[in-house]
C-alpha cells in the first residue's frame, strides 16, 4: 500500500497602509521580491503589470514596464506576481502584491513557514517607510466626517437661536466640505497607492491643496459659526 503524504502550505496576507512611491522605490521593491528566487524562476515566472486604457499590460521587467511613455507622471494600479518551483510540488513559494487607489494587498504563500514570514516582513517593513503623509486622513475618514457633521449641526443650531440670517452664510463652506467627503470618491485625491514616476518638488499638489482647504474651512466654520457668535 502506497504511503500517503500530507502537503502543508503556509500563507500570510494583509493590507498595507497608504504609500507614496517613486520609480526608484518600485525598483528597490522589485529587488526585495525577487531576492530569494533563482534567475530562471525570475525570467519565467515574474510578472509586473498595470492598466493602460482599460487594458492590463504585463512585463517580466520592472524597468521595461516603468519606461512606457503611456504611464504618465503618476499611477496607482500596479501588481507584482512571482512563484518558485521545486521537484516535489507544483510550486513551493508565491508572492502577490497588488497596488490600487483603494487598497494595497500583500499575499505570501509557501511550503517553508520561515520563508513566508521573513518575506512578508521584508516587504511590509520596506513599505512602512513609504507611508503616505495623508494616511491618517484615510484611516480616520469616518471620524472626520462625524466631527464635521457635529460642527455643522452645532453651527446651524446656534444660527437658528441667534435668528440672524447672516449667521447662515459661513455654513456654506462646511456643507460643501461635508458633501465632498460623503459623496465624492476621495481616493482620487488621496489614493492608497500613489506612485510618482517623475519626481518633482512641487508642494501645491492636489493632495496638499485639498488638505489645506479642508482644514481652513473647518477652522473658519468653528470660529465664525461657533465661537464668534458668543463673543458678540
Amino acid at each position: 500500500m502506497a504511503k500517503e503524504s500530507v502537503e502543508k502550505r503556509y500563507e500570510k496576507h494583509g493590507r498595507i497602509k497608504p504609500c507614496v512611491l517613486t520609480r526608484d522605490d518600485i525598483l528597490a521593491l522589485t529587488a526585495i521580491i525577487q531576492r530569494t528566487f533563482t534567475k530562471p524562476e525570475i525570467d519565467r515566472y515574474f510578472r509586473i503589470s498595470t492598466v493602460l486604457n482599460r487594458t492590463r499590460v504585463f512585463s517580466n521587467s520592472a524597468e521595461h514596464l516603468l519606461s512606457l511613455q503611456e504611464l504618465g507622471d503618476r499611477m496607482a494600479d500596479l501588481s507584482f506576481w512571482i512563484e518558485g518551483w521545486d521537484q516535489k510540488t507544483r510550486f513551493d513559494k508565491n508572492i502577490l502584491l497588488d497596488f490600487s487607489k483603494y487598497s494595497i494587498q500583500l499575499n505570501v504563500e509557501g511550503t517553508d513557514p520561515v520563508w513566508v514570514y521573513d518575506t512578508y516582513n521584508s516587504i511590509t517593513n520596506y513599505l512602512k517607510k513609504k507611508t503616505a503623509w495623508y494616511c491618517p486622513i484615510i484611516i480616520m475618514e469616518k471620524v472626520i466626517i462625524f466631527f464635521i457633521t457635529i460642527v455643522l449641526i452645532a453651527n446651524i443650531v446656534i444660527a437658528v437661536k441667534k435668528g440672524d440670517p447672516s449667521y447662515y452664510s459661513d455654513k456654506l463652506g462646511l456643507v460643501v466640505l461635508w458633501i465632498f467627503l460623503v459623496f465624492y470618491d476621495t481616493r482620487k485625491i488621496w489614493p492608497y497607492s500613489n506612485i510618482r514616476l517623475k519626481e518633482d518638488k512641487i508642494y501645491l499638489t492636489k493632495e496638499n491643496v485639498s488638505m489645506l482647504v479642508m482644514i481652513l474651512v473647518v477652522i473658519l466654520a468653528i470660529f465664525g459659526g461657533t465661537i464668534l457668535p458668543f463673543m458678540r
